[in-house]
């Protein structure tokens, strides 16, 4: 699952458009608290989160950023790269007793940085390569949340301390994690992922709001991608995004829906995406296969 400098973003956001959101109603900015209502309470905790960051339903629930990506060299000043539009449908369940059940596909394509035009390839600012794109696929990826935590598969989202900071609930999660690396045998990888949501304490407490609309930021450190050509350079690539839930993909700005039906069109037929795609994963298979012989033939 997955910018920018935002004031340009924001900028781009009026290429936006009517970006449609996740509906909600204006007296859940107001409605009153109840008194029961106690953000420690460790089920409080857990519905809470649920709720934020997908829904306590039985339902789909679609998300927009956009990200803006930069290379880290180790020294010296973040070299600015490209912008990513990153959509995520997520199937959500309520199976009972506090279980809640999520499948999640994710995908992303890459503009020119805090533009809204498709890039066609890839121009290295630190190699001088042109190199062909491979957008971000990832899915289906499974998550269960229930009272004793939450299982993942991949890289744990952390959450910390909930926090109220005058009328919004803020909840914070982040993945600090090594392990072997499943693209690179006999490498590790080292992941450094922060999001950040936040959503009025109004709807967070209202009973009759099963999916709280947020306003998201996320932060994280990777790796380079295989596909951008960096070798065995030092550092890695540095993200920074936001987003929100929005009411389904036709919300969608009609630049990235043209986008996704382009360059990632996996994302419009969720129901018939069954095998497991992952970037990396994606890609050396992909030059693995144009390396063998018999494609040399």
């Amino acid at each position: 699952m997955p910018s920018m400098t935002r004031r340009a973003a924001l900028g781009g956001v009026a290429g936006l458009g009517t970006l449609a959101l996740a509906p909600t109603t204006a007296q859940n900015a107001t409605a009153a608290v109840p008194k029961d209502f106690n953000l420690a309470d460790p089920l409080t905790t857990l519905r809470t989160h649920v709720k934020m960051v997908g829904s306590l339903g039985t339902e789909i629930v679609y998300s927009f950023f956009r990200l803006n990506l930069y290379g880290d060299l180790g020294t010296g000043n973040f070299v600015p790269l490209f912008t990513m539009n990153n959509i995520l449908v997520d199937y959500w369940e309520a199976k009972g007793n506090d279980r809640y059940e999520m499948r999640k596909y994710e995908v992303g394509f890459y503009t020119k940085l805090d533009s809204h035009e498709p890039l066609e390839y890839f121009d290295n600012p630190v190699t001088g390569e042109r190199r062909n794109i491979h957008h971000f696929r990832l899915g289906p990826v499974p998550r269960i949340y229930t009272p004793e935590g939450i299982t993942v598969m991949g890289f744990h989202p952390n959450p910390l301390p909930l926090e109220l900071i005058g009328d919004r609930v803020f909840l914070a999660t982040q993945s600090i994690e090594s392990r072997p690396d499943m693209a690179r045998p006999g490498e590790t990888t080292h992941v450094n992922s922060f999001m950040t949501y936040s959503a009025l304490l109004g709807d967070v407490a209202n009973p009759r709001v099963n999916s709280a609309p947020v306003h998201a930021q996320l932060q994280n450190k990777n790796r380079w991608q295989p596909w951008m050509g960096m070798g065995d350079r030092p550092g890695g690539t540095v993200v920074r995004g936001f987003g929100t839930k929005i009411a389904g993909l036709d919300a969608l700005p009609a630049d990235v829906m043209a986008g996704v039906r382009r360059f990632v069109p996996e994302i419009l037929d969720t129901k018939n995406w069954k095998e497991f795609m992952f970037e990396d994963t994606e890609y050396l298979r992909e030059r693995a296969s144009d390396a063998s012989p018999a494609r040399g033939k």
